[in-house]
């Protein structure tokens, strides 16, 4: 991959990271990338009348064709589908990781699986986190001035650890820091800004009963299942009072609107991280599905998405009402392939019956092997500034720091990334590319290694395994193996599997025997690094430890 600004490796600054804007950080680069990335980030910059806001939308488990705009024929998300139709829609755009933490960790550092802190939704140590030597999107942009929010779920570093989002540059969050207490919609405590924050209408919700919904298949709920009254609105059991009763979504969309107008006189930087329509299947209101001849969780899954539409048109208009909607850049992703399978009680990737919303590449979510679990949709609106239309460059959601740089005028650190802000702004013969995308590693494909160079897409499930070679323009399925006609492409991909990867401290490495991994774990123990997850609720803990005693952990009930 040719060592331009906005690419690179993981070579890591020399200073400290909050004086990456300095000479001296970068100096590292060699003095011709320097000035080849500050001619490109100061021409962007100048070429704008004043920064933009960012606002970055990152959809959980969203299907491939879940939005009526990427051809969804069963339910409609008009909000979505007028940005995305009005904006960049890339067709060739993949995710950091086929699954949740190392996704949003590779978003966040613009690093590959190769390189990126967090490599997988578990390390030996438990769920892990971020350093404080690791650079954010959020950290890059207050150097150019910016207002900074995280609202939703993190995932890549929990409550009192140096991952955490109020350690990582956020002027302001608010939500899950725990990516497991994420999988349930009425928490009984949300944290902000480092702070666990009570919700006692949610104390005593009951669940249990939804983890055991959540694994069942549709013909199997009824003893099991949500309660909605005639009206479609969810009976939350458990609680102290059902109409009081807090919606998670509800929270983050609140604080959305709130943030936007505390904010809309600076540029700010919200990363809107959703839990919709991550499972356990469940909504407030089922509104216009709630008399569809369809059985129950397909009903929760179409109005969970139309819950996450409405909160993005509420953004927007809120946006539109202050002005400032066209100097608002909005992105919006998915984090990973297809999972829905898994809500649903159905066979490992198997598509949906009735919405068909998975996409026609193989296998999906918790899998690098092959592009199923790293393709998402993923477009980009800024009104009246970008040219409405589909476009076929390749990239990857650790290309967004660097874009996000690009726009903020802001010189960004090192990383895997390139920026197409180029691309979003109509100039393609400034738009550099990728020679490869890498990644590696996945809770069903754990010793693995893929790349997309060109036509190509190339796995190995292990190190002592042969590499596999499709070629994806003609063999979208990649059902015909054509590694042996190609010898010069599987020496090139030899080399970039060797050289993409860095070995992790805490976390799988490719070809780390059983001995060898038992041996990190033994360490993590012995340093007491252990990172204890907690399930949703708290009260369900499964085989989890308990959080940390405090005040309002003290008053959620146990069951």
């Amino acid at each position: 991959m040719t060592q331009t600004f906005g690419t690179g490796g993981y070579d890591r600054m020399t200073s400290t990271k909050r004086a990456f804007g300095e000479w001296h950080t970068l100096t590292h680069l060699g003095l011709g990338m320097i000035t080849v990335a500050m001619l490109c980030c100061s021409t962007l910059a100048k070429e704008l009348e004043r920064k933009p806001n960012i606002l970055f939308i990152f959809s959980d488990d969203l299907s491939y064709r879940d939005l009526s705009s990427y051809g969804q024929e069963q339910f409609r998300t008009p909000n979505l589908d007028r940005l995305a139709m009005n904006g960049i829609r890339f067709t060739q755009a993949y995710s950091g990781s086929p699954e949740c933490a190392p996704s949003r960790g590779s978003l966040m550092t613009g690093m590959h699986m190769g390189h990126c802190r967090i490599r997988a939704n578990t390390s030996v140590r438990g769920q892990d986190h971020l350093l404080s030597e690791d650079v954010t999107v959020a950290e890059v942009l207050k150097q150019g001035g910016y207002a900074t929010g995280f609202i939703g779920k993190w995932g890549i570093g929990l409550p009192g650890t140096e991952g955490a989002p109020d350690k990582q540059g956020f002027d302001f969050s608010y939500g899950y820091y725990d990516q497991a207490r994420a999988h349930g919609f009425f928490p009984h405590y949300l944290m902000r800004n480092g702070k666990p924050e009570p919700i006692p209408e949610n104390y005593g919700f009951n669940m249990k009963r939804v983890n055991t919904y959540n694994g069942r298949p549709v013909d199997r709920l009824d003893e099991v299942k949500n309660i909605y009254d005639v009206h479609g609105h969810l009976v939350p059991d458990g609680v102290p009072v059902a109409a009081s009763a807090k919606y998670s979504e509800d929270l983050f969309q609140d604080e959305a609107l709130s943030f936007i107008k505390t904010n809309r006189d600076k540029p700010f930087f919200l990363y809107y991280a959703t839990q919709l329509p991550h499972g356990p299947c469940i909504t407030p209101d089922l509104g216009a599905y709630k008399d569809k001849p369809w059985d129950l969780k397909h009903k929760e899954w179409a109005a969970m998405l139309g819950h996450l539409d409405s909160g993005v048109g509420k953004m927007v208009d809120l946006m539109e009402q202050l002005e400032i909607l066209d100097n608002t850049v909005i992105f919006f992703a998915g984090d990973n392939g297809y999972s829905q399978w898994g809500y649903f009680g159905r066979p490992l990737h198997e598509d949906d019956p009735l919405f068909k919303n998975k996409g026609p590449w193989p296998k999906g979510k918790f899998t690098s092997t092959h592009e199923g679990g790293v393709r998402v949709p993923f477009f980009v609106y800024w009104k009246d500034k970008i040219k409405a239309g589909e476009n076929d460059h390749l990239c990857v959601l650790y290309d967004v720091l660097a874009t996000a740089a690009d726009l903020a005028g802001v010189m960004p650190p090192k990383t895997d990334g390139i920026s197409f802000a180029p691309t979003l702004l109509a100039r393609p013969n400034e738009q550099r590319t990728h020679e490869y995308l890498y990644w590696e590693n996945g809770t069903f494909s754990p010793h693995a290694q893929s790349v997309r160079m060109n036509q190509w897409w190339a796995y190995c499930e292990h190190p002592s395994k042969p590499i596999m070679l499709y070629d994806i323009s003609q063999d979208i399925a990649s059902r015909n193996d054509v590694a042996k006609d190609h010898p010069d492409v599987i020496n090139r991909i030899t080399q970039i599997f060797t050289e993409a990867h860095t070995d992790s401290e805490w976390y799988v490495n490719p070809g780390e025997s059983k001995t060898q991994i038992a041996a990190k774990r033994k360490k993590a123990i012995a340093s007491g690094g252990m990172q204890h997850s907690t399930r949703a609720n708290t009260a369900y803990r499964g085989r989890t430890e308990p959080p940390p005693v405090g005040d309002i952990l003290k008053t959620a009930p146990e069951e």
